[in-house]
């Protein structure tokens, strides 16, 4: 624990300048995390004011959607992970080889890389934030609590999403090409994390499966949450299971991380 508390700054002030030396890079991911809920967001609203007699799509306004898919986008962007992309390159080229003789394990680097680039790229984007809702009209009916529901889900969110996908990421030590894992994961996300609708509009069936999956507590709930869309009970049920996917999701990574480590070989290995 003490190597930890020494090192996290140090790799923190590491990933920084390494987010800012590609910051033209960094940039292009950060908008692409606007540009895919805009869609949704001008898509339903399209669908919205096509409907003969107006009116909503199951409970679902304008300006209920408009809010939805705006938070979808901030929330989105502050649960960013993407070592599933990475790590069968540092396995395929042995360049995790020396990021496993330190004397700290690879995937809090990792972490400290996932908290650089949402400090760097937040504050570029929080204006463009604040413009969208100007032009959209967002309905949102937060309360104090709701709000501080919200926030805390969309930490443990943003922990849950980094987690998990570390734990996908994993894979690339036994397959040799893990990309198709990593586009698998993220299209899982798209439907049943609530990215292409809210879960709510989706049929019974799917809404079950969605229960079923983390990944209606890393995108829907938190977004629904600062909606204010969410009862108290609601509330508590969600972050209950966030946390519980949190607790499985560190057992089942101790548990592969040993299995991978032992199985590591690679160029340079």
């Amino acid at each position: 624990m003490k190597t930890l508390i020494f090192a996290m700054p140090a790799f923190f002030r590491r990933s920084v300048a390494v987010m800012i030396q590609y910051r033209g890079e960094m940039l292009l991911w950060a908008f692409w995390g606007v540009v895919y809920p805009a869609v949704a967001m001008a898509m339903w609203s399209a669908a919205i004011a096509g409907k003969q007699g107006g009116g909503d799509i199951r409970g679902f306004s304008s300006g209920d959607f408009a809010a939805y898919f705006l938070l979808t986008m901030i929330v989105g962007h502050l649960c960013t992970a993407w070592d599933v992309y990475e790590m069968g390159y540092f396995v395929r080229t042995g360049a995790m080889s020396p990021k496993l003789l330190r004397p700290i394990l690879p995937v809090w680097e990792s972490l400290s890389d996932n908290l650089a680039y949402k400090v760097t790229t937040t504050a570029i984007l929080a204006p463009i934030w604040i413009v969208i809702a100007y032009l959209t009209a967002p309905r949102v009916e937060l309360g104090v609590a709701s709000l501080a529901a919200g926030v805390m889900a969309t930490v443990l969110a943003s922990a849950l999403n980094f987690l998990w996908g570390y734990i996908v990421a994993l894979s690339s030590f036994w397959f040799t090409r893990s990309e198709a894992v990593g586009q698998l994961w993220f299209g899982a996300s798209l439907f049943f994390g609530g990215r292409l609708a809210p879960l709510t509009i989706l049929p019974p069936l799917l809404q079950r499966l969605a229960d079923l999956m983390p990944f209606k507590w890393i995108i829907y709930f938190p977004a629904a949450a600062l909606m204010g869309k969410l009862q108290p009970r609601e509330l508590a049920i969600g972050l209950g299971w966030q946390l519980a996917w949190l607790g499985a999701g560190i057992a089942v990574f101790r548990f592969i991380w040993r299995s991978a480590v032992k199985r590591y070989s690679a160029v340079g290995a």
